[in-house]
């Protein structure tokens, strides 16, 4: 058996088990012309509420904020403010379930209100960072710099639950979405 496993298996394996991870979050039913989306409820918040606590951490850090400037500083607050009230319109549409119908209008309305606002998220914010980066060697900068991506690969995860074959999915990062929330909490954590 050849022990030497190159870096296209270990990434065609690291796509197989993430691809299996987000079945397990998102499930499809078809019921005649009629396709069923349900989403996970934790999945949901849980990868939401760490894209808020990056953007409200990443927005405190000095070279990000300088980066940004004034205006998109100010634009990257109001959206948190609506990243924050669309995942609490989504709590309050899931209610106590574990799994919500995407189909649901209060439901879509609110998810469909997260995914724009963390694509403002990556606008905004993960761009500043990873443009300006490039440029910056500190620890902070790598911290900010490996939240970013971690940032990066929940969103892809929260676009994947509802668009299982497109191209999303194939562009998303083997990183797990429990370990790209960890990534994102020891980043909050040393700039909090």
């Amino acid at each position: 058996m050849n022990q030497n496993i190159s870096r296209r298996s270990l990434l065609r394996a690291g796509a197989g088990t993430l691809a299996a991870g987000l079945l397990a979050a998102c499930t499809v039913t078809k019921n005649g012309t009629t396709t069923t989306l349900t989403l996970n409820v934790a999945e949901v918040t849980d990868y939401g509420n760490a894209i808020l606590s990056f953007a409200n951490t990443a927005i405190n850090v000095s070279f990000v904020a300088s980066a940004m400037g004034t205006a998109n500083l100010a634009l990257a607050n109001t959206v948190i403010a609506s990243l924050k009230s669309a995942l609490s319109a989504f709590s309050t549409a899931a209610g106590s379930s574990t799994s919500v119908s995407y189909d649901s209008a209060s439901v879509k309305t609110a998810f469909d209100s997260i995914l724009a606002d963390v694509e403002k998220v990556d606008t905004l914010i993960i761009s500043t960072i990873t443009g300006t980066a490039a440029n910056l060697s500190s620890s902070v900068v790598s911290e900010a710099k490996t939240a970013a991506g971690a940032a990066e690969t929940l969103i892809s995860l929260l676009k994947a639950m509802i668009d299982m074959t497109g191209p999303r999915l194939r562009g998303v990062s083997p990183l797990s979405g429990d370990a790209a929330i960890g990534q994102i909490a020891v980043f909050s954590a040393s700039q909090g």
